[in-house]
């Protein structure tokens, strides 16, 4: 029988994320499933029931839902691995509900589009089953992805290739400011669109656009060319840097190093 929960008073305050999170989940592949393992510390200061159950369910933007897996109680939260067939490691997402324990069931407190411990809060890349072979999700109050279709490696080529992050970084780039531009009212919200606002402004020292015009195409002009061409700090480098430039054969270009 499928649990009916009470959603009366619930606090969805939860943290997931910074140097001291009360929930994180790591995630990995294996085998061809994707492996999930919560890790629960939850603030003493929190005023819930110490037999209060914790539930913890995974699920994805395309579709896929798994059921709500117990991961034992706030006094004694449970460490162990769940196993899902369904959906990958780059597309899982988590939602977490602390249930009372009684006939009531009552949410206590929750959090919701949890990420992968250690994900990018900036950009993803990932694979799923899609309709097309590359697609962009880009939902508010989510980090933008970049998802190619399962069963080619893309995914694992552009990390690895110079040349391919080069190309594909820029087109999804372009992208997400386009979308950030054009339905500004409906991220407007969206702490991941202010991030992407405040790092755009400084690199390109200009205020955002408001509105998606001629001055706004060559504002994504800019941003592209200095993204592309502002050095990393770690290798002292930009992105254009280690791209291979005409000398180099196509056959040479996919794995191309630039020491």
């Amino acid at each position: 029988m499928r649990d009916i929960f009470n959603y009366t008073d619930r606090k969805d305050d939860i943290r997931k994320a910074g140097d001291n999170p009360e929930i994180k989940i790591t995630v990995k592949e294996k085998d061809g499933l994707t492996i999930y393992e919560p890790h629960i510390k939850l603030d003493k200061e929190r005023k819930i029931s110490k037999d209060a159950k914790i539930f913890i369910q995974a699920y994805s933007n395309s579709g896929f839902v798994g059921k709500p897996n117990n991961f034992g109680t706030i006094e004694f939260p449970l460490i162990k691995e769940i196993e899902e067939s369904e959906v990958g490691e780059d597309e899982i997402k988590f939602r977490l509900k602390i249930v009372s324990n009684d006939k009531f069931k009552t949410i206590l407190a929750s959090c919701y589009k949890i990420d992968p411990w250690g994900s990018s809060t900036f950009f993803k890349i990932g694979k799923r089953d899609q309709t097309s072979f590359i697609e962009y999700e880009i939902i508010p109050g989510e980090v933008p992805v970049l998802y190619f279709q399962r069963g080619y490696g893309v995914e694992r080529d552009v990390k690895e290739s110079h040349y391919l992050k080069g190309i594909l970084f820029s087109f999804a780039i372009r992208e997400i400011l386009q979308k950030y531009i054009i339905n500004k009212d409906e991220f407007s919200e969206c702490n991941i669109r202010k991030n992407w606002i405040k790092h755009f402004s400084t690199i390109c020292e200009d205020k955002f656009p408001e509105q998606y015009d001629e001055d706004a195409e060559n504002y994504i002009n800019t941003a592209l060319k200095n993204f592309t061409t502002k050095k990393n700090e770690r290798i002292s480098r930009s992105l254009m840097d280690l791209m291979p430039d005409s000398s180099i054969e196509l056959k040479d270009k996919l794995t191309f190093k630039n020491k």
